[in-house]
């Protein structure tokens, strides 16, 4: 797994997800209908799970490149940068989905979502930065 992380292109689990993010959320109908049952809210969790990944992603290409590379601690104000940028990245999502009257609807319980979610993931950066970043260089 350490190697094919290593060798996958800075960048690419980046866009990976915000191309997959945008689909799920600015796409009419991105799932088809299906009969898998949903618990109330489920869709909230959705939303913190896709900027968790997000924010988790970014972190992670940031990590890989030029920039970051040799910062065994983690980079604070970077990742506080991140996580502004998600949220507001999140907030765009809720408002294109009203502008395209493509029959998404925005909803200020989404964006609370994907800020919970990005801030969840600025934690769990701070937090396992250092381990991440030696177990990469790991030979």
């Amino acid at each position: 797994m350490r190697k094919f992380l290593s060798a996958m292109p800075v960048g690419l689990a980046s866009l990976v997800v915000l191309v997959a993010v945008l689909y799920l959320t600015l796409y009419p109908n991105p799932l088809p209908d299906n009969d898998i049952p949903m618990f109330p809210g489920a869709d909230k969790v959705v939303h913190a799970l896709m900027m968790f990944g997000l924010s988790g992603c970014v972190a992670y290409d940031y990590m890989r490149s030029r920039y970051g590379q040799g910062k065994t601690e983690p980079p604070k104000g970077m990742l506080l940068c991140l996580l502004a940028l998600t949220i507001l990245f999140g907030g765009v999502i809720e408002l294109l989905q009203s502008w395209m009257d493509m029959g998404r609807s925005e909803d200020i319980l989404d964006f609370v979502a994907d800020a919970a979610g990005a801030v969840l993931a600025f934690v769990v950066e701070l937090l396992f930065w250092t381990r991440l970043r030696r177990w990469l260089t790991e030979r």
